[in-house]
């Protein structure tokens, strides 16, 4: 899996913006629409998959 810094660096976003994300845990984010979905770009670009439906969450993409 991808650490903070590759994750930063894919995203286009500071360290620090990261490391205050993971630090928030089950809290709202705080960060603004533009910033939450560069991370979700980022993250599904190395193979997670974000859920809805009855299983709301996140996996990694199944394998081809």
């Amino acid at each position: 899996m991808v650490g903070r810094i590759e994750l930063a660096g894919r995203a286009k976003l500071n360290v620090s913006t990261i490391a205050e994300m993971e630090a928030r845990g089950p809290e709202t984010l705080r960060s603004g629409l533009e910033t939450v979905l560069a991370v979700q770009v980022a993250l599904e670009a190395v193979g997670v998959e974000f859920l809805n439906g009855d299983s709301p969450g996140v996996r990694l993409r199944p394998a081809k």
